[in-house]
């Protein structure tokens, strides 16, 4: 089969619109162009009452029709009816005359139907869709023009393969962006910035909130492409995390002592200054389409940043006395230990005691199996547990679950131990 210019060119077009709406609202005019048709709307249909979109359209479906269709017209618009019986890969064809009895005699006909040119009519269901919709294409002709030809048939079937990748390419990537989006608001709205760099500290990708800090910091700065600290020593412990936390790759990092490759670095001076690197590994299972190399993700903390409160939740959930409460809520917010012995002021002994009967009536047999559970309970969401402003988002965005570093402890450059 040889592929026109025209058509070539316009396949070009059709996948590179895919990452792009601007681009993507002017495929229903190329298609018209393509096909002869005299108008052409593409869009997902849902059997969901509101639930259907228009994706693109020519330029007579100008905004006071859509203004009145919407307003007036969907809900008494035959055409509905006709839609429903399209599948995926498959053509209906029609016209005004034989829709339904007396249609064209009818309000809905004659104030939109009329004005867009809508007589003849030939549909296509290109694809299956999220929540139960379809994506489907439709071309119109004026009664004047005539009914679709067979050769124009052909040429619109002869489109459903590459629309039907492309209308599925163009959902996933939107599912992508709206991840991504919801992930680094939450980052962002919790002042915390994100970095991904190579095993050679290489800077792959900084998120707008770590851009921020770094501009304003003195001893972490992006120089020739790499993250650099200002002080010699503390920039050979970040690479060294960075190299131990790339080289883990996908381990669980789950033993008692805290496992896993990475650590935590904190940058001591006042109060503006003082920042938490916590260096993790990066699951390259989730990130291999775009990232492939080994790589490190590091999560920069403000110092304003506010520990998570959950004794409450702890005490309910899994029937911890308020002693246990106290620890496990430690445990989650990054504490050691020896750090909530000192606090406490008790033994580091029955501290050990206590975090053996935490595990014992939560199921874990390590700190990271027992924080990724608390910060994962769907009880989080809208518990009255954090009195100081914190939420599930917030927690599991302060603490991220994919990351095999949460038993770091939150002192000074003390690595962790590489996995066996």
């Amino acid at each position: 089969m040889t592929i026109s210019g025209e058509f070539s060119d316009f396949l070009t077009t059709l996948y590179a619109s895919t990452a792009s709406p601007t681009d993507w609202r002017l495929m229903a005019p190329r298609i018209a162009t393509l096909v002869g048709a005299h108008s052409c709307q593409l869009g997902i249909w849902s059997p969901a009452p509101g639930a259907s979109q228009r994706l693109s359209w020519t330029d007579n479906y100008t905004a006071a029709l859509n203004s009145a269709y919407q307003a007036k017209y969907h809900t008494e618009d035959p055409w509905v009816a006709w839609v429903r019986r399209i599948q995926p890969g498959s053509l209906v064809t029609g016209d005004a005359a034989t829709i339904t009895p007396q249609f064209i005699k009818s309000e809905i006909y004659n104030d939109y139907c009329r004005p867009l040119g809508i007589y003849h009519v030939i549909g296509a269901g290109v694809a299956r869709m999220a929540a139960g919709g379809f994506s489907i294409v439709g071309l119109h002709k004026e009664r004047r023009a005539g009914m679709f030809s067979t050769k124009q048939s052909i040429r619109l079937r002869s489109m459903l393969p590459h629309l039907q990748q492309a209308m599925t390419l163009r959902e996933k990537i939107g599912h992508l962006k709206l991840e991504g989006r919801a992930l680094f608001t939450a980052l962002e709205s919790l002042q915390m910035g994100v970095i991904i760099v190579d095993m050679h500290g290489r800077l792959l990708f900084a998120d707008s909130t770590a851009e921020s800090i770094v501009a304003g910091h003195t001893q972490l700065s992006f120089r020739n492409g790499r993250v650099r600290l200002a002080e010699a020593r503390q920039d050979a412990t970040l690479r060294r995390f960075v190299v131990d936390a790339a080289r883990s790759g996908d381990g669980d990092g789950d033993d008692e002592d805290g496992g896993g490759g990475g650590g935590l670095l904190t940058l001591h001076g006042d109060v503006a200054q003082k920042l938490s690197l916590r260096v993790c590994p990066l699951p390259l299972s989730r990130f291999s389409e775009s990232v492939r190399v080994p790589a490190a993700i590091i999560f920069l903390r403000r110092p304003d940043s506010r520990p998570i409160a959950l004794q409450r939740h702890l005490i309910q959930m899994y029937g911890l006395t308020r002693a246990e409460a106290r620890l496990a809520e430690a445990l989650v917010n990054g504490r050691t230990l020896a750090e909530y012995a000192a606090d406490a002021r008790v033994s580091v002994n029955t501290v050990k005691t206590l975090s053996k009967r935490i595990y014992g009536k939560t199921g874990h047999h390590s700190r990271s199996r027992l924080i990724r559970d608390v910060l994962s309970s769907p009880f989080l969401t809208g518990y009255g547990a954090h009195p100081r402003g914190g939420d599930a988002a917030a927690a599991r965005a302060q603490f991220p679950s994919d990351t095999r570093c949460l038993d770091a402890p939150i002192i000074q450059a003390i690595p962790m131990p590489p996995r066996k």
